[in-house]
């Protein structure tokens, strides 16, 4: 799985492409090691809600769904793990439209609070997915990501807490480096906020 897309939109959501190139599996079913790493790794993860037409929990869900939407749930548990449990609980959803966009692509959109946790987030949720179905998990030190995450967090609150130049800029200048590495897009087009039809996965 590959994150090629990252935009920051006006309502404090974020939306993410991620194509799924073939022959690697859309969804967990029949990858029970997947779930599996996944409980052991974010135990919490497993009871998350997960709003479903039969009212699984994320636990049941994950035996058998999409890829991108465990991804979603694990950028919204590492962001959740950074802020200590404090405020109210993120919301995201996954949707793709396989009759319009190339099969492998699907539309992820979850909450944030600040925006470099939500990048270094993503970014580690998407190290973790492909880390997963691999013996790459071993090499993946939550609690010191996690720490990482914190500290950014400090850092980018005590910034804004200056004075601001008139102009916006989503990473002033403690991260340049950060911003260049990660290449996300400053558009808030009107249009990423319609939502997808979603459609079976074949």
């Amino acid at each position: 799985m590959k994150v090629t897309e990252i935009t920051f939109l006006s309502t404090c959501r974020v939306r993410i492409v991620v194509e799924i190139a073939d022959p690697e599996p859309y969804t967990t079913q029949g990858e029970a090691r997947i779930p599996r790493r996944l409980f052991k790794m974010f135990p919490r993860i497993a009871a998350q809600r997960c709003g479903n037409d039969d009212g699984h929990s994320f636990r049941r869900e994950a035996q058998a769904t999409e890829i991108p939407h465990v991804f979603e749930h694990v950028i919204l548990e590492i962001q959740d793990q950074v802020r200590r449990g404090a405020g109210a609980p993120f919301a995201g959803e996954t949707q793709w439209n396989w009759t319009l966009d190339p099969r492998g692509r699907f539309y992820v959109t979850v909450d944030y609070e600040n925006e470099i946790v939500a990048l270094g987030a993503i970014r580690l949720a998407e190290r973790v997915i492909n880390a997963l179905d691999s013996k790459d998990i071993a090499c993946l030190d939550m609690p010191r990501e996690i720490a990482r995450l914190r500290d950014l967090a400090r850092l980018s609150r005590r910034h804004h807490h200056r004075p601001q130049p008139s102009s916006r800029d989503y990473f002033p200048s403690p991260f340049p480096e950060y911003k260049e590495k990660t290449g996300f897009s400053e558009e808030k087009p009107a249009g990423l906020r319609e939502r997808l039809p979603d459609t079976a996965v074949a």
